[in-house]
Formats: C-alpha cells, structure tokens, sequence
C-alpha cells in the first residue's frame, strides 16, 4: 500500500514539475499564439474563397445578361435564344409572368410570382454584384433598350429545385425611358456552398492537426532554448564553497550566452572572495600566533622556576609589548571586517588637513625621536576638506607609521607636503627608505602582505595601508605610490574639493 502511494506520488510531483516547468509554459504560449493565427488565416481563407466565388458568380451573372440583351424580342416580350442553364423570367408592366427554361412548365407561374413578389429588396444579397450598371442594346426586333441592373444578385426560394439559384433583377426600358418590361436572369449556384461547406471542413479538421504537430515541435524547440538554462542549474548545484573552479563557459552570443558569462563572472568573483577570505583567515591566525607564543613563552618561563624582581619586571614588559601588538592587531582586524560589511559610518564635516597631520606627528614624536626620525611639513598651511576627522587622522598615522619602518636611522627625515589643483587636495608622504620594487606596488594595499618577509617590522600588523586605503575610497579619493629602490617611497592621496 505504502509503496503504490509513493508511486502515486512520485508520479503526481513529476507532473507537477512538468506542467510547471518554462518548456511546457513556452510551449502553451506556442500554440495559443498559433493557434490564433491558424484560426485567424482559416478565416480570411474562408472570407476570400466566398468572396472569390461570389464575384465570379456575379461577374458570370453579369456576362449572361449582357448576352441575353440582344435576344429580347420587344413584340412577344420574350427572349428568342436562350441557354438551358440560364433561367429567365419576364415580367411585363401589367405584371404577367413568363418562365423561359425548357424543364420548368408553366404551372409553376403562380408559384414564382409569389416568390417574386416577397423579394423586399433587390440589393440585400449574399454577392457584390454590379448595382446600377447599365448598358444599351438592340433587341431582335431591331428596337433600341436600355438595360439597368438593380441592385445585388439575391436567391430567392423559387420552390424545390430551384433554391439554388442565384437572381438578378434587371429593367428594360425603350429609348423615351418608357418600362419595357423585367427581366429576371438566373445561374445555378447550387456548388458554391458545397465548395465552401468543402473548406470549411478542411479548414476545421486541418487546425487541429497542425497544433497538435506542432506541440511536439513546440516542446522540442522548448527544450532546446532551454538547454543552456539546465546547464546552468546542474553546474550551480554541483558548486560548493570549496570547488568554485567550475565555469559554464558557453559560447552562445545572444541572452543565455550573456546570462551565462554573468555567472562565470559572479563564480569569479566569489571565488576571489572566498580566496581572500582563506587567505585573510590564514594571515590573521599566523599574525596572533607569534605574540601569543611569545607570551606563552615568558608566563611559563615565570612559572617554571622562581625569578628575581627584575626578571618577572622584564617578562612583563615582554608580555604588555605583545598585548599592545594583539590589540592593535584585533582593533585593525575590527575595522575592516565593519568596513566589508559596510556598517561604518562616516561623520563628515568640513576640516583642515593640515592641522590633522600636525595632531598625528604629534602623537607619533615620541616614536619619531626614539628612531632619530624628522617629520617636515611643507606647502600650503591650511586645506580644507569634507571628511571624518577621526578616520582621517588614523590615515596620516597609518601612512606616517608605514613611513618610520622604513626610514629608521640617524638623521632621516619625512616629509609631508600639502598641495591642491582646481578639483582635488593633495597631500604627499615622502620616506627615506630602501625603496620598493615595481613588482610588489600594486599589492601593498593588499591585507597582511608584505614585501620581504624576512624584513617584516615586529610591531606591524600588516593592514596599516589597507585601512588607509579603505579610508581614503571611503572618502571618494584615491591613492598612489611612486618608489624607486634605494631612494625612497612617496604616498600621494588626492581629495575631492
């Protein structure tokens, strides 16, 4: 029982799945516009083939008459020569009736005369017809006539036999516009609508089967249009955090091409992100182990044997040195993650740069003196611009900070140089340092990178210039560094006036 249910089941979700899915939605859009446009040709078909009958009908009817004219003979009000499939009925001004076709007797007279009589209007019929023609003819007798068509073709019920007909009216009169007589011409009609009962039939029968054909058709083309969307879905399933090398890579140059470069390009990017984000993990680890070995190292130390006064004072200080280094770690780690997640903000007023950078070397003499460093201020003594001065000031001492590592000795000194073009503040940091190779500038924004390994500062965390990056986009500025080996390094950061 459980199992015909989950069969049942199962059947009822692929179902589901197949009525719901876009091929059989494109499909359904598919036919209905078809079939709109099958039902809607079919009858323009239809509506021309009638109107093509009809007017041939008429044109038929048309000729007939004109050759019947000469035929008239104005003394027995008949016509002399007549066709076997032509009826022709004659009516004088006194209204008697005369029936020409040789298999119609004339007992049928009364009956026709009825028939006549109840025609309202000789120009309410089914064809065109050539309403208010009108043409001169000789009659047999030698008499001049004017034959006027009134009117449209109808089909009058002229009793059994005769319903197929098609009639037109027609008025003979002399040449001094006296009534002569009418004339009542008729054609057979009877395989017109069997021809258009015969479409109509072809016509209902074939629409059908043209949609049900090309249902098929239609769900295939579906299926196809949709292929590169599955191969989409499956490669997006079998992506996970750790396997992002998978790319679509199709070659389609038209919206599922472009859709599927989009997602190459997202996977792209994701991956970046999660390497980064390894990377920046492994960094961060490999940054906090140091200090806190060293710690561990000096507390056991302690702990093992018993020590001086002097010596735990020492080991203390080892301990303090690398919990300030931990701390200024984690507060720079703080930072950045608040900036990725974009939750800080920014208190931004207008402000004077330059004083900010004096405030910062300031905090920084006491570290400028112990490395026999110079700080320097030169250009403008006043530029104002709009930003945070709180994260402003941590960018000059991130940059300044960057600037003592690697200017350390007797007699070096830094410069600061402020400066301004018609749009942008500018100002400089220039160091006295080893230098850097072209190879590296365009990754020392980057976090935790270093150039030399072997020459990493003990007191830097590694992200000082990525938060002066930070600091400065955050700002809508830009950052650059110009350096040579052996002759220095120069930090220029421009500012939006």
């Amino acid at each position: 029982m459980m199992t015909e249910t989950s069969k049942l089941s199962g059947r009822s979700s692929r179902l589901n799945r197949f009525f719901s899915s876009l091929r059989f939605r494109l499909m359904l859009w598919y036919l209905l516009i078809l079939g709109i446009v099958l039902c809607t040709f079919s009858a323009a078909i239809y509506v021309l083939e009638e109107h093509t009958l009809y007017q041939s009908l008429d044109s038929l009817l048309l000729t007939t008459i004109v050759q019947l004219a000469p035929s008239y003979d104005t003394r027995t009000d008949q016509v002399v020569e007549t066709n076997p499939s032509v009826m022709v009925i004659l009516q004088n001004p006194e209204g008697h009736l005369t029936l020409l076709h040789p298999d119609v007797s004339p007992s049928a007279i009364p009956a026709l005369r009825s028939t006549l009589s109840q025609v309202k209007s000789w120009g309410s019929g089914q064809l065109w017809g050539s309403s208010g023609y009108s043409f001169f003819s000789t009659s047999s007798d030698g008499q001049g006539l004017h034959f006027t068509i009134e009117g449209s073709p109808v089909f009058p019920d002229l009793g059994t036999g005769w319903n197929s007909y098609a009639m037109q009216r027609v008025t003979i009169t002399t040449e001094h516009n006296q009534l002569q007589s009418v004339m009542y011409a008729g054609i057979p009609s009877s395989n017109i609508p069997q021809q258009l009962q015969q479409l109509l039939t072809i016509l209902v029968v074939t629409t059908p089967l043209v949609l049900l054909f090309s249902s098929a058709g239609g769900y295939w083309l579906a299926s196809r249009a949709t292929r590169p969307v599955q191969t989409i879905t499956c490669t997006a399933q079998e992506i996970s955090a750790t396997d992002l090398h998978r790319r679509l890579n199709l070659s389609q140059h038209d919206e599922i091409g472009e859709l599927a470069t989009t997602f190459d390009g997202m996977l792209d990017r994701l991956e970046g992100a999660f390497a980064r984000q390894r990377q920046f993990t492994a960094d961060a680890s490999h940054q906090l182990r140091t200090p806190l070995s060293i710690v561990k190292t000096e507390t056991e130390r302690i702990l093992q044997r018993p020590h001086t006064f002097q010596e735990c004072i020492q080991a203390l200080a080892i301990v303090h040195q690398e919990n300030q280094r931990m701390t200024r770690l984690v507060g720079d780690l703080l930072i950045l993650a608040r900036a990725d997640q974009g939750k800080t903000v920014l208190n931004c007023a207008w402000v004077d740069l330059c004083e900010i950078v004096v405030n910062a070397a300031e905090d920084l003499s006491p570290l400028a003196e112990q490395n026999g460093i110079e700080i320097r201020l030169s250009g403008l003594d006043e530029l104002v611009v709009w930003g945070d001065r709180l994260y402003l000031k941590q960018l000059c001492i991130n940059l300044l900070e960057n600037a003592f590592k690697y200017s350390v000795g007797v007699g070096k000194h830094i410069e600061v140089n402020f400066d301004r073009d018609p749009s942008h503040a500018l100002f400089q940091v220039l160091d006295e340092g080893p230098g850097i190779e072209a190879e590296h500038l365009p990754h020392l924004f980057e976090r935790f990178y270093r150039v030399n390994q072997s020459q990493a500062h003990p007191s830097g965390s590694g992200l000082g210039l990525s938060i002066a990056h930070w600091i400065v986009e955050e700002h809508g500025g830009s950052i650059q560094i110009r350096s040579t080996p052996g002759k220095g390094s120069v930090f220029e950061v421009r500012f939006p006036l």
